[in-house]
């Protein structure tokens, strides 16, 4: 792979999600994440969603506007992300995927490369949402939060912070703790805080 390539750890992160996903207790849906937006329910719906459009993605199709997500069942959802894996793979096996260029919804556009980093920080970032608040953290694949965090650091520029409305698309870094996890690391880039556990796990 050529340098900058996060084609590995974007396929890999599907079956981190899955992992994480597979372990979620029914009575753990209605449970709150550290994505403002969503309690356990919509997350997973978002990102099974999220993985589609990825493949989709290197396939050279845009993703629809908007962030609507079709419900998924909990019992679906991980073969649902298996299954966009083995799409993602195939779709972005041949590098011309990283030099294409596509238009995104809000009038931007991108190479493969910064799609692929978007992502895989996507996918990674709301696996450990999920991971924090059903109590999973010890699921997350260790070699997955480096890459995540600096395809995050490429492709997050200071101005989207609060550009939609507070939080939104992505809100302010949150400083780390001294001590943190690469895992926490990104949680904190991303806005949240990676050791205050979601209200109403379970």
């Amino acid at each position: 792979m050529v340098d900058g390539d996060h084609r590995r750890p974007l396929l890999a992160s599907y079956e981190n999600a899955a992992a994480i996903v597979s372990a979620i207790d029914p009575g753990q849906l209605g449970c709150p994440t550290p994505c403002p937006k969503y309690d356990v329910a919509a997350l997973i719906d978002h990102l099974v969603e999220a993985g589609y459009r990825a493949a989709a993605l290197g396939r050279g199709q845009p993703p629809p506007p908007g962030d609507a997500s079709p419900h998924v069942e909990l019992s679906d959802a991980p073969s649902r992300l298996r299954r966009a894996a083995t799409e993602a793979a195939a779709a972005w096996a041949g590098d011309l995927a990283l030099s294409a260029r596509l238009t995104m919804p809000w009038g931007e556009e991108y190479t493969g490369t910064p799609l692929v980093d978007m992502y895989l920080v996507e996918l990674a970032t709301h696996a450990w949402d999920l991971a924090q608040a059903t109590g999973q953290l010890d699921r997350l694949e260790r070699s997955l939060a480096l890459p995540a965090l600096d395809g995050a650091r490429a492709m997050i520029k200071p101005e989207y912070r609060n550009m939609v409305e507070p939080g939104a698309p992505f809100g302010p870094e949150v400083p780390p703790p001294p001590d943190a996890d690469d895992w926490e690391r990104l949680a904190a880039f991303m806005g949240r805080e990676p050791r205050i556990p979601a209200r109403g796990r379970s």
